[in-house]
This record gives C-alpha cells, sequence and structure tokens, in this order.
C-alpha cells in the first residue's frame, strides 16, 4: 500500500513538473516572438523614416520571419500573429512576405507616396 501511495505521488510530481515546464516554454516562446515584433518594426520603421527625410533610404536588415507593408498610410510589420503598425504621411499600398534572414530594404519616398523593395 505504501508502495502504491509512493508511486501516485511520484507520479503527480513528475505531471506538474512536465505541466509547469509547458506553460513557462509558451510564455517564453510568446515573449521572444513579440520582442522579435519589435525589434523587426523598429528596423523597418527606421528605414522608412529615413527615406522620408531623404528621399530614399536602404539597409541591411536581419528579420525574422514576417510580413512588410503599407497601405494607405499605415506601415506595418507581422511577425506570427502579432501586428505593430505605424502611421506614415504619405500614401501607399505594398507588402512582402520576407523569410527570416537578413534582407536588402529600400525606400523610396515621394512627398506624396512611399514605396519599398526587398532583396
Amino acid at each position: 500500500m505504501v508502495e502504491l501511495v509512493e508511486y501516485a505521488v511520484a507520479f503527480m510530481a513528475s505531471t506538474l513538473l512536465v505541466g509547469g515546464s509547458v506553460i513557462v516554454y509558451n510564455s517564453f516562446t510568446s515573449y521572444e516572438v513579440g520582442l522579435q515584433l519589435k525589434g523587426a518594426f523598429s528596423a523597418v520603421a527606421e528605414v522608412a523614416e529615413s527615406a522620408l527625410l531623404n528621399g530614399n533610404a536602404q539597409s541591411t536588415v536581419n528579420l525574422p520571419e514576417s510580413t512588410i507593408g503599407c497601405e494607405q498610410g499605415t506601415l506595418y510589420v507581422s511577425v506570427g500573429s502579432g501586428t505593430i503598425s505605424q502611421y506614415v504621411p504619405v500614401w501607399c499600398h505594398f507588402q512582402a512576405r520576407v523569410s527570416a534572414g537578413p534582407h536588402l530594404l529600400s525606400f523610396n519616398a515621394t512627398s506624396t507616396t512611399l514605396e519599398m523593395a526587398v532583396r
């Protein structure tokens, strides 16, 4: 009988440990994706803002798998299920899905439009 109780306690402890590990891993994963999103958006927005000020700008940026787009004055970056966006004071209409890794982002801006190319 004592052995059965010991087995039950060991099984419950193992189950709680595994369950807790899954919860911690899921929390860390969503935190990591959030950091990747913030970093990617910051890098893309910096190049776009430079183009808005200077007419054009380009930079090689290391990005996670993401979508970069701009629609009717809203620049956005999506990573996983998260999206960050920012108003830009010009018309724009583009979207690019990029794989993880370094990409050359080129933005061209006029007083009325913003365009982007990714290589």
